[in-house]
């Protein structure tokens, strides 16, 4: 069915300005499909994901923070990303990925990798810059990776740095497991980590998930070191939960 608006063009004309030639402007049409379509580039699938009514993520889009969510996390973002015009630029990257590109800079240097994940090193993302400055916003999905690396923490670091440089100055969300969270323990944690994460980042906990079980969690600073504020017991992968 056409578009009553544009008759399937895409384009509405601007009112007349003689002598000037006409003018266009893009149908709502096409609009909605242009968003679609860079949500979907974001993440394949999102556009998929259920409604929510609301998020409490659209009070930090521009803001650094930390979401501590399962997979309800994705309908919240659903919901923020087709509310963005169509040439915002986010990306879900991974705390895999970042080990990899740093990887990645490692083996141009001719230096021995010693990783387990070494042999997923590619010429996609050639070091940590690459991967993460260019998206408006870059989500960083914790818990990917499994196989240990000593530089973790540093990668992570890293990462930050480059975000909230003066030159790039973009928001950073890191996507942490509720049973696995990003504090003492964690693979990628150090203490100067958490003092960062103190500083700059606030939280995002108990989201709303699509059947409404939770309600919209607040916004919250984060607590001494970037911990959660009650008590945790450790798991076998190292963490807590």
């Amino acid at each position: 069915m056409e578009c009553e608006k544009c008759n399937g063009t895409g384009r509405i004309q601007n009112p007349p300005d003689p002598p000037h030639p006409p003018t266009y402007k893009r149908c709502s049409c096409m609009l909605k499909q242009d968003i679609l379509k860079n949500v979907e580039r974001g993440m394949k699938g999102l556009s998929n994901f259920p409604k929510v009514e609301n998020s409490p993520l659209m009070e930090v889009v521009d803001k650094n923070v930390v979401v501590t969510a399962g997979r309800e996390f994705l309908p919240h973002l659903r919901h923020v990303a087709v509310r963005m015009p169509p040439s915002w630029n986010f990306k879900i990257t991974s705390d895999a990925e970042l080990v990899t590109a740093w990887l990645g800079s490692i083996a141009l240097k001719g230096k021995d990798i010693l990783d387990a994940d070494a042999y997923m090193v590619s010429t996609k993302y050639v070091t940590i810059t690459d991967l993460v400055t260019p998206p408006d916003l870059l989500i960083i999905k914790m818990g990917v990776k499994t196989a240990r690396n000593q530089a973790a923490s540093e990668v992570l670091a890293e990462a930050i740095n480059l975000r909230t440089h003066p030159t790039i100055n973009r928001p950073t969300w890191i996507w942490e497991e509720p049973h696995h969270p990003l504090n003492s323990g964690h693979m990628f944690w150090s203490d100067q980590l958490g003092f960062r994460l103190a500083e700059e980042f606030s939280r995002v906990k108990d989201l709303a998930d699509p059947g409404g079980v939770k309600k919209p969690g607040a916004v919250k600073k984060f607590g001494i070191k970037g911990s959660p504020i009650k008590k945790s017991r450790k798991t076998l992968r190292g963490g807590r939960e």
